[in-house]
């Protein structure tokens, strides 16, 4: 005589494992997509721009484009950074400030 609880629970093992082999496709699947949807990203001073790849955009026209754009209406200093009330400041003996 033949048991069949053991019979459902080898079908609910394997639809477990059906289940697992599926989940884990199915993340590997989105790894592999995400890899291939990085961004083209330029930054300069405190401008950062990030586009997404795609067929019908150029990125070094477009970054050379946005980067004319951008002098044009401010000028060449637009990206420069100037920082105030840091002329007193002394470096420090530390080597850069890492704890270690």
């Amino acid at each position: 005589m033949t048991d069949s609880s053991s019979d459902s629970d080898s079908y609910s093992q394997r639809d477990e494992m059906a289940a697992m082999a599926g989940e884990l496709m199915e993340a590997k699947m989105q790894a592999s997509q995400a890899r291939n949807q990085m961004t083209h990203m330029l930054r300069m001073g405190n401008f950062h721009l990030e586009i997404v790849p795609n067929q019908d955009i150029d990125i070094e026209k477009f970054f050379d484009k946005t980067m004319n754009n951008i002098f044009e209406r401010f000028g060449k200093d637009a990206f420069e950074v100037k920082v105030s009330g840091m002329e007193n400041l002394k470096p420090s003996n530390g080597g850069g400030g890492m704890h270690g």
